[in-house]
């Protein structure tokens, strides 16, 4: 088993993780460098409280990519940022000042309210709050209004959440509170337990396709739209530094993405396609990350486009695609133009040959864009093109290293 424990430098972080306390063999990752880490190779992952929330936003999309992994996600004190699948912290409100109710699971058999309610000194005084359980969790501690203070959430993804705030265990193991330690230690052979299943949960997971994030406005549409936000999961695309790409069935490059980002990154692109993956693109390539096409910036007539003859394009009318297109490519040698202009350039081809057994599907029609801005023009062959992916896709890539 693999766990982890996010950290951000605080003094009982630190403390926790040192010979013969309770963290001892959870490796320390800091989650300013979290984006360097591939959380796929966890089963467990403690988020300890005073973790900097504004950095765990801007990697939420990774620990849900964890989660949809079917891993372990522990977390303590106030989220305020929200950065997790199904959480809603909210500040004190009066019924956090009062013992809470406890219910009666394993986890916290013997423990009586009054043991537990470290925070009764007045309003206003170290009270970090409480969640509000997302639709399906087992909330386990509450205050009387219903609002939890530990809650179990299986329902939101296909991993396991633990979350607390106003119980703070790691806090007040440090500062030496005995029954703190006693339940930090339950909760942690608990989590154990849950992580042990954890591969049960991964072979349960749906494939999908890893959709590179540059935080553009249409980008975020697109992958949150309710018809199409199933099929990704979401890879802002500074985490392409330490994210293990073999497990997604194709990795998807919308419009607009980070160009410098990808040219840093480009190595493990191409470490993944000569895997057997799939790259979709329908960006402006003005820089070298992607082999073989040679992108060139120049208006296109979208009325003069002529079509192939291929699946991929089955079922689509000249008035259904050519909305526009962002300039046309050079095609590589082998590869075959679905979309031809009149001047030889490819709006849309597939390479086969330049980084096989891996594929490319190159354009410049942007449909990803337009669904991100609300269209309903480019969405039957968007659903084409996902079913296309999906089919041929050699996934999970790297199945037969596992």
């Amino acid at each position: 088993m693999h766990r982890a424990v996010i950290t951000a430098g605080v003094s009982y972080h630190l403390a926790l993780t040192q010979p013969g306390e309770p963290l001892a063999d959870f490796e320390p990752l800091d989650v300013h460098a979290l984006q360097q880490t591939d959380l796929a190779r966890y089963d467990l992952v403690l988020v300890l409280r005073s973790v900097d929330n504004e950095a765990l936003w801007a990697r939420r999309h990774q620990i849900a990519r964890f989660l949809d992994r079917g891993g372990v996600l522990v977390v303590f004190g106030e989220a305020w940022s929200n950065w997790f699948p199904g959480c809603r912290w909210e500040p004190e409100y009066p019924e956090d000042l009062l013992p809470p109710v406890v219910t009666a699971s394993p986890l916290l058999r013997g423990i009586a309210p009054e043991a537990i309610h470290w925070h009764a000194e007045g309003p206003r005084w170290c009270n970090h709050g409480h969640l509000v359980p997302p639709p399906g969790a087992e909330v386990l501690v509450a205050n009387r209004r219903g609002d939890a203070w530990l809650y179990v959430d299986r329902s939101t993804t296909n991993g396991v959440i633990l979350a607390a705030t106003n119980l703070d265990l790691d806090t007040h193991t440090f500062h030496g509170r005995e029954l703190a330690r006693q339940l930090l230690q339950r909760l942690l052979a608990w989590a154990d337990e849950e992580a042990a299943r954890a591969p049960e949960r991964r072979a349960r997971a749906t494939p999908k396709i890893a959709g590179l994030f540059s935080g553009v406005h249409f980008q975020r549409g697109f992958y949150e739209d309710a018809e199409f936000c199933p099929y990704f999961a979401i890879v802002p695309v500074e985490e392409l530094a330490g994210i293990d790409l073999s497990p997604f069935a194709a990795v998807w490059v919308p419009r607009e993405s980070n160009q410098a980002a990808l040219m840093r990154h480009r190595e493990r692109l191409e470490a993944y396609l000569a895997q057997g993956g799939t790259l979709v693109t329908f960006d402006e390539v003005n820089q070298p990350w992607l082999r073989g096409g040679d992108w060139q910036h120049r208006k296109i007539d979208v009325h003069t486009l002529a079509f192939a003859q291929h699946p991929l394009l089955d079922g689509l009318r000249l008035d259904q695609a050519p909305w526009h297109a962002h300039g046309a490519f050079a095609p590589p040698p082998g590869a075959a133009t679905l979309i031809r202009e009149p001047e030889g350039g490819a709006v849309l081809y597939l390479d086969e040959q330049t980084y096989a057994p891996g594929r490319v599907l190159a354009g410049t029609l942007d449909p990803d864009c337009h669904a991100g801005y609300g269209s309903e023009i480019p969405r039957p062959w968007l659903r084409t093109l996902l079913r296309w992916v999906l089919a041929g896709a050699r996934q999970p890539v790297g199945s037969a290293a596992r």
